[in-house]
């Protein structure tokens, strides 16, 4: 039987450091409003999508394992995957990649940061790591992908990514993501793209600019030069 568990840090909760997850809590991000009411009045405004996106909070995953080794049974054993356990949970400073099997198609951005609980009963243990996580999740798979096994009709669009340009296309792109998404860019060769009234310079090769960003659904770009352009990004979801 293959008890599933999280991968941190290239190592798996189970397979690699023998920990069963005894309960555990996806929590969800919180809507940061900003929320102005007009002096005298009932009247108020919502700043909140001002740069076009709703702000929101970071999340928390919370996973309580089971820290106990059925074959040696012994206190000295528990201890020492204990130790194993929290020098690898702890020993990343930046927000990596989590892969949680009970979401296959999906990762978190997460870090842990406040002090994991601890308790044992003889040669038993209750290890508790808190993580904190980017907001959204993100897809493992960049859009525009046509593997059929794992496409979702709720969630994802059948679209093309990558485009032939011969002098002048318009290219649309549909961002599924309930928030905005920066892509980015593949060129053989420098190209003009015009979205939103705003041009953009893309130079050959791999590129990216945070100020260039699909909104949700349909975006339309304009894009002018020659060769072939692609857009890469990976949708995020709540």
């Amino acid at each position: 039987m293959a008890f599933k568990g999280i991968t941190f840090n290239g190592l798996h909760s189970y397979k690699d450091l023998g920990l069963l997850i005894e309960e555990k809590e996806i929590g969800n991000p919180e809507k940061e409003k900003a929320l102005v009411k007009v002096p005298f009045s009932d009247v108020e405004y919502d700043f909140s999508e001002l740069y076009g996106d709703q702000n929101m909070s970071t999340r928390t995953l919370s996973y309580t394992f089971n820290v106990y080794d059925a074959k040696h049974e012994t206190i000295d054993r528990m201890i020492h995957l204990k130790i194993q356990a929290l020098n690898h949970f702890m020993n990343v400073n930046k927000m990596i990649e989590l892969y949680d099997d009970d979401y296959p198609n999906w990762h978190f951005l997460a870090e842990v940061r406040n002090a994991p609980s601890f308790s044992e009963i003889r040669n038993l243990g209750e290890l508790t790591i808190e993580f904190e996580a980017y907001k959204f999740m993100i897809g493992n798979e960049i859009e525009g992908n046509d593997i059929w096994d794992i496409f979702d009709f709720d969630f994802d669009v059948a679209q093309t990514t990558k485009v032939n340009i011969d002098t002048f296309r318009q290219v649309f792109l549909i961002n599924n993501s309930p928030t905005v998404v920066s892509p980015t860019i593949k060129a053989s060769s420098d190209f003009v793209v015009e979205f939103n009234s705003v041009t953009y310079i893309v130079e050959k090769g791999w590129s990216s600019d945070p100020d260039f960003r699909l909104y949700k659904r349909l975006n339309v770009l304009n894009v002018t030069g020659e060769g072939t352009i692609e857009f890469s990004w990976n949708k995020e979801m709540i």
